[in-house]
């Protein structure tokens, strides 16, 4: 089973690599992240994230949890660390409603 799934990313390579426009595939991901989560594992890992690294960036964003990969851009990263601030006021809600406070 693991040579036959590391043969369908190889196939899935070949189509992406010899195709401009590939149909179907967030089935084809699906189908992928079954397999390795029902059959190979991470069994398989080493191979198929150098296979993986080739795709298109559509794929390899579809794919990134197969390898856990996980390529966030860097000003996206700030901007979400910055956003979650508690000195950042604009994250702050106001209820306009006095609570009381017990010690």
């Amino acid at each position: 089973m693991l040579e036959i799934g590391i043969a369908f990313y190889e196939m899935l390579q070949n189509v992406d690599q010899n195709s401009k426009h590939l149909s179907y595939m967030d089935p084809i991901c699906d189908f992928l992240y079954h397999v390795k989560y029902m059959f190979t594992g991470d069994s398989v890992k080493d191979q198929v994230e150098k296979i993986i690294c080739t795709l298109r960036p559509a794929l390899k964003l579809r794919l990134r949890f197969v390898t856990h990969i996980s390529k966030v851009e860097p000003a996206a990263q700030v901007q979400a660390s910055s956003s979650a601030s508690p000195a950042n006021p604009s994250s702050q809600v106001s209820t306009g409603v006095a609570l009381p406070v017990t010690q």
